[in-house]
């Protein structure tokens, strides 16, 4: 081999090598680029949704980038799919909703829809602006609010980093989705914030929620109908209602929840702990849960099993049929009680709960110290017992 030819293999090998680097190098579609404003007071709406088109045709695993140092004033958005690889939407800057009640064609402030690897993540923060709605909703003027955050018809979504704050109603929701991971959010609202859910998760599968912070004027996560191998742990919950199966079986319709597994949550100051609520008249199931590894610090009430539930607004009649529940497992469930009754087992006249397991229990009353104890109530209740569980359930047996 020559030297020049020598010098042309040299030159052709660094460019593979630069291009190995560089050339498959993500496209980043900037909102900023596209107009966006970010002062606040601008709608950002247009701007938003003309980089999502471009980033959604992109086929080479793009980002969206929404930046730090800006605030977006969001009104009514749909980021919609199929799109034509994994997007990435990076958000380290704010988004805000209208600080005011807001004409809305459906019941979310901003959605994604039918997209598949879908990423969002970044140090940003989201702020539903809900206070107006609030007052709203306590004024008895409007009956339903906006949810902040809706993920529907997604496959395989990665969701972590970001803080939702003070949603008109629930502050994220997934529905219809099969395949999330969502990690290290932080969630916050006011106690008195009505239906402020952190997280609800509906007619969903594969589902893992992890290391986050939620506090807010309903149940920190709930977990609704068409719902299965959903894995929630390491979950700092409080204020709120605790974290709930349901409530299932409304307007007698069928319930189908399966394989749910929480462990490794603490819930400090909340109404309920952890919670499965039915209506009457409902029907279906609700099977194969388990309640691992669980500390209370000051719940009302840390352990529910109400198949009586009935919405303030309603006024409930008695009926016969419910959603069956079996098979739910509490294991090293400890903390404190601010109410005598830390455990609370009401189960339907119809169908009582069958496979109740509960090994090493503790639950102390929160006024421990003035001689006070806790006690629990069940009805139509099969439980058994394994290890020490205090306190102990009038309508269980020893394994």
């Amino acid at each position: 081999m020559g030297f020049v030819q020598s010098i042309v293999v040299l030159v052709l090998a660094s460019f593979v090598l630069g291009c190995l680097a560089d050339c498959n190098h993500n496209n980043v579609y900037n909102v900023v680029d596209n107009g966006a404003k970010g002062d606040g007071e601008t709608y950002d709406t247009d701007a938003f949704l003309d980089t999502w088109n471009a980033a959604c045709k992109d086929s080479t695993d793009p980002t969206m980038l929404i930046p730090s140092g800006f605030t977006f004033l969001l009104n009514q958005i749909i980021f919609k799919g199929p799109c034509n690889s994994n997007i990435h939407v990076q958000v380290d800057g704010n988004i805000v909703a209208p600080n005011k009640e807001w004409e809305k064609k459906a019941e979310h402030w901003i959605t994604f829809s039918e997209i598949n690897g879908l990423k969002i993540d970044g140090s940003g923060q989201v702020d539903g602006k809900g206070s107006a709605w609030w007052s709203c909703r306590g004024d008895k003027k409007c009956s339903k609010t906006p949810d902040a955050f809706f993920v529907l018809k997604c496959k395989d979504v990665q969701l972590s980093d970001l803080k939702f704050v003070n949603s008109p109603r629930k502050h994220l929701s997934l529905y219809d989705t099969v395949g999330a991971q969502v990690s290290r959010l932080t969630i916050k609202a006011p106690e008195d914030s009505p239906n402020t859910d952190g997280i609800h998760i509906q007619n969903s599968q594969n589902v893992k929620v992890f290391k986050s912070t939620i506090g807010t004027g309903d149940d920190c996560i709930s977990i609704g109908t068409g719902t299965s191998n959903i894995n929630i742990s390491q979950i700092l919950c409080g204020p709120g209602h605790g974290i709930s199966i349901g409530s299932l079986g409304e307007d007698e319709s069928e319930a189908k929840v399966e394989r749910i597994h929480i462990f490794n949550c603490r819930l400090s100051n909340t109404t309920n702990g952890v919670r499965i609520k039915t209506w009457q008249g409902g029907s279906g199931y609700a099977k194969d849960i388990s309640f691992i590894n669980i500390f209370f610090d000051f719940v009302e009430k840390p352990i529910v099993i109400n198949q009586y539930y009935c919405d303030d607004n309603d006024n409930c009649s008695n009926k016969t049929s419910s959603v069956q529940i079996t098979d739910v497992y509490y294991n090293n469930v400890k903390g404190s009680s601010s109410q005598e009754t830390a455990i609370i087992l009401d189960c339907s006249k119809t169908n009582s709960c069958n496979g109740i397991v509960m090994e090493n229990i503790n639950i102390k009353s929160a006024k421990d110290g003035d001689g006070k104890t806790t006690k629990a109530s069940c009805f139509n209740a099969e439980v058994i017992i394994k290890g020490d569980v205090k306190p102990r359930l009038p309508c269980s047996s020893d394994s």
